[in-house]
């Protein structure tokens, strides 16, 4: 059952006909990196705050959705406690019948309005909120600020993201023709279909190469994304300068950023300074970096004003972190050359590295993958590597080191201090961990893999995910396969089935869905 923590009449601060375009069109509820507590954890160390540990934390997310971001976090971490609040009825109670048919007790989905929650709600040792702070009017704005203020633990760690002016700017002619041609009273599926025919109008009348670059974008990205962030009541975008203030007047202070930058190279081209020269004009860089590179949206780590102090990222904190990164190179490693080579992630971003030793690291962690290595294995293992390739030691452990910073802070390899358990192969009988098959089995579910990143999954994969119940060996996967492409008029030869079925196993493994025994 979903807690209810309020009355609609009470607390709805939003328009109702803005609740109602939610459930109508439901925004994608999916695991999302650079929410997850271990690595807000982490990321906050690497500019000297110590959080608590995320394995045993209490994790608030206002505005969770269906709760396909908390959910994952607490199947994982069975010692923290997870709670979410969700203003749409319909949302909340999909994720409360998740969390049920899931069977775990330690996650509960709020059905009511941040704006109205308790004093006696408790403290937090991570609050996340993502895709609420522009998206809701400034009395709500205030309010998630405060909850922050009042919920927060004194060595707590806010998540609060949100659009920014510099970046926005550009974008509004965008936004402001999508709401002019588009009818407002309209169903959000309709409103949605009626959208994507204004983008063509615009492709046709326009000839601005960044504007017809997001209207190309948008025609390809999820409806969700489309219908809320360019068709909703509210988009209010801020200067940083505006926010830090924002938290400063609510006894809150800005950590650090934890979406993907080149933070070193940033500071230097707004102020000529490296971070180390930073100390006392951090904020003011920070401010600077909005119109210097006109940011779009920042991920902003928030502590209490009473927190210790915070500082720019340092390199010296990888030393106490390990680390993971899925990497691929399309061209022969040259680890002897300091040329750059392109370094590519799943979701086709690109990482250029041309440190010879963060080269041979780069292929260690993708070997590793899911796994993770501390900081001083990942340099030791790349350093056999080399040895293994007859090819000389290069002993800068400084260009390493700083190699290694620019990768973690453009989030080609992530920090963790966690190591989830998972199988390294799929076995005789494969095994997918019990969130995964519920969410295979779920329509409207993503299916998370062990490091929080969302699967993309047709529909036969969805269907072999919830068979791996370690009941069936792998040939009898391929049979029940072959027959589910035969029955959607896809004709394959068996032996065919069974290799790709075995492929798609092995591909399983590396995204961390098996597990060793049955669930």
């Amino acid at each position: 059952m979903v807690t209810l923590i309020l009355s609609m009449a009470e607390a709805t601060i939003l328009r109702m006909d803005t609740l109602t375009r939610y459930d109508e069109l439901p925004y994608d509820s999916l695991p999302l990196p650079e929410t997850q507590p271990d690595f807000l954890a982490v990321m906050a160390k690497l500019h000297g705050f110590e959080a608590p540990d995320p394995e045993r934390a209490r994790i608030l997310e206002l505005g969770c959705a269906q709760g396909g971001n908390l959910i994952p976090l607490a199947w994982r971490w069975h010692g923290s406690t997870c709670v979410g609040v969700e203003l749409s009825r319909v949302q909340a109670e999909a994720g409360a019948a998740f969390v049920a048919a899931l069977g775990i007790g330690n996650v509960r989905i709020v059905h009511g309005d941040l704006a109205a929650l308790p004093d006696d709600f408790g403290e937090f040792d991570f609050i996340i909120a993502h895709g609420v702070f522009s998206w809701v009017p400034p009395s709500v704005q205030q309010a998630l600020l405060e909850v922050c203020r009042r919920h927060l633990a004194p060595h707590g760690i806010a998540y609060v993201s949100f659009n920014v002016t510099a970046g926005w700017q550009h974008l509004q002619p965008l936004r402001n023709a999508l709401l002019e041609r588009t009818p407002a009273d309209l169903p959000a599926p309709e409103r949605y279909q009626y959208a994507l025919r204004v983008l063509d109008e615009l492709e046709a009348e326009w000839n601005d190469p960044f504007l017809l670059k997001e209207v190309a974008y948008l025609k390809t990205a999820t409806p969700s994304y489309l219908f809320h962030e360019y068709l909703a009541e509210f988009n209010v975008p801020m200067r940083f300068g505006e926010f830090a203030a924002q938290l400063e007047a609510h006894g809150l202070r800005y950590v650090g950023e934890a979406g993907p930058r080149s933070a070193v190279v940033e500071l230097d081209d707004a102020w000529g300074l490296s971070p180390e020269g930073m100390a006392g004009r951090w904020l003011d860089a920070e401010a600077a970096l909005d119109d210097a590179l006109a940011i779009r949206f920042r991920r902003a780590l928030i502590a209490r004003a009473d927190a210790p102090c915070a500082q720019p990222p340092r390199a010296e904190a990888l030393s106490a972190l390990s680390f993971y990164a899925d990497l691929r190179s399309e061209e022969p490693i040259d680890m002897e050359d300091v040329t750059e080579q392109p370094f590519i992630n799943p979701a086709g971003n690109m990482f250029p590295v041309a440190q010879p030793l963060m080269k041979a690291a780069a292929m260690v962690l993708s070997e590793a993958y899911p796994g993770a290595l501390t900081h001083a294995n990942l340099l030791s293992a790349a350093r056999q590597l080399m040895a293994d390739y007859g090819v000389p030691e290069n002993a800068d452990a400084a260009g390493y080191n700083d190699a290694l910073f620019q990768l973690v802070i453009t989030h080609g390899v992530m920090p963790t201090v966690w190591s989830p358990s998972f199988a390294a192969e799929p076995g005789a009988r494969p095994v997918a961990h019990a969130l995964a098959r519920l969410q295979a089995g779920t329509p409207g579910w993503v299916v998370s893999g062990a490091r929080h990143v969302a699967i993309d999954l047709d529909p036969a994969g969805r269907i072999l995910v919830g068979l791996l119940d370690g009941h069936h060996t792998i040939d009898e996967l391929a049979v029940a396969m072959h027959g589910v492409l035969a029955e959607a008029g896809l004709i394959l030869p068996p032996e065919t089935v069974t290799e790709l079925t075995h492929r798609q196993l092995w591909l399983f493994a590396r995204q961390g869905l098996m597990t060793a025994s049955i669930e």
